[in-house]
């Protein structure tokens, strides 16, 4: 019925840089890579390419903000610039790169960050024959690394081991995306012929594969959202229209829904809050960070509202939950990179009262491995180990899965 408002906690939720002093300022950010979010962010520390030859970039700790020294540590090994970096979601002082090298190298630095040039990794996996141009870790198992290169391959590297567990051979075409599932059992990817496909990787299969139906040629992404069988594929019409379609896992044949946003010439990259259900949609280039309301039933998004910014974003990469201030209804926290700085923004819901707010944090992504490398390469599944948002309750839950169970 029209003139009934959809009741949701999320109707006003509100974006906000933070003061100047708190920026990262006279950062010098290297290559600029379209297919990737060019910094990364964990808890501790962000890192990002940086300026200079070989391939160097920086890992600083997010406590000391302001201005960078003129000379910082850095990490450096590659023999061409890096085009993507991941920190580990287990190890605070662990972070992986790709390279125009065609490596893929992990590094480790100690607590509270780098104080002089790191010159070697901890490992180097040298498989692929072309650049690589993106990394990602499983969410649930420890130490199982993801790579996509432009050679048309995905690798799946076991850190534990030092050695490459998996190889995924069969797309045609360059691939321009790729995202685990909630519980680290597939991947799915966007290649370059428009198709999705949707990945076991431990059985080297593609689960299904269809047409997205973005008919533009600039990159594309795929999202899954969170503990759900429902996912997103974002990219372009013909016409530079950026769209964001939905699907259901289970019934690729035809989209659940279809959203133009506007049009623009930037990529949309998605980042998804499985606890609050919220989609932020950023845009390259953009000044602004979109984000939507993820509901289960059609039309399976709703329009929450805007961040505006004063920069346009070369990068963007969103912090985790257990960085948020409950104190303050903190729900999301992300790192803008502009031109020469790293500007945070912080989204909030108001309410009143300094008590804990039960319905903004249900337990959360605890940053603890459920698996060994070993046990998930060898078949097992778990969910994702929780724990509470509520100041002083350090507990954590995790559950072995059956195959079936995480299917």
């Amino acid at each position: 019925m029209k003139g009934i408002v959809r009741a949701s906690k999320f109707r006003h939720v509100f974006g906000k840089t933070v003061r100047k002093e708190d920026h990262y300022d006279n950062v010098m950010p290297g290559s600029s890579a379209p297919d990737s979010n060019l910094c990364d962010v964990n808890t501790k520390y962000f890192g990002l390419p940086w300026r200079g030859g070989g391939g160097p970039f920086v890992v600083w700790p997010l406590a000391k903000t302001g201005r960078l020294p003129a000379s910082v540590p850095m990490l450096s090994g590659h023999g061409g610039p890096v085009m993507d970096l991941a920190f580990s979601p287990f190890h605070d002082e662990m972070i992986a790169s790709a390279s125009d090298d065609c490596t893929v190298k992990v590094w480790e630095f100690p607590v509270d960050g780098p104080t002089e040039d790191i010159n070697n990794a901890s490992l180097s996996f040298a498989g692929h024959t072309k650049k690589v141009i993106l990394v990602r870790w499983n969410p649930v198992a420890d130490n199982i690394l993801t790579s996509v290169s432009f050679d048309n391959t995905i690798k799946l590297w076991d850190v534990t081991r030092g050695s490459e567990a998996f190889s995924f051979n069969d797309h045609p075409d360059a691939v321009q995306a790729i995202d685990w599932n909630f519980c680290g059992t597939k991947y799915a990817t966007y290649c370059k012929d428009k198709k999705v496909r949707i990945i076991d990787p431990r059985n080297n299969v593609a689960a299904s594969s269809f047409d997205a139906g973005h008919q533009g040629t600039k990159g594309a992404k795929v999202c899954f959202l969170g503990d759900r069988k429902l996912f997103c594929t974002i990219g372009f019409s013909k016409q530079s229209e950026r769209q964001i379609f939905f699907w259901d896992e289970r019934d690729t044949s035809k989209s659940l829904s279809e959203l133009q946003i506007d049009i623009a010439s930037g990529t949309l990259i998605p980042f998804f809050d499985q606890d609050t259900s919220l989609l932020y949609l950023a845009g390259k280039g953009d000044t602004n960070i979109r984000y939507f309301e993820i509901d289960d039933e059609a039309p399976y998004q709703y329009y929450v509202a805007m961040f505006s910014g004063k920069d346009p974003q070369r990068g963007i990469c969103m912090q985790p939950k257990r960085s948020c201030d409950t104190t303050n209804c903190e729900i999301a926290k992300f790192v803008r990179l502009t031109a020469n700085s790293l500007e945070p923004v912080s989204f909030t819901v108001p309410r009143k009262g300094d008590h804990f707010q039960d319905d903004l944090y249900p337990d959360t992504y605890a940053g603890v491995s459920a698996l060994s490398a070993s046990d998930w390469s060898q078949g097992q599944n778990a969910r994702p180990v929780m724990q509470s948002m509520r100041p002083g309750d350090t507990g954590t839950r995790g559950v072995v899965l059956s195959a079936s169970q995480a299917v």
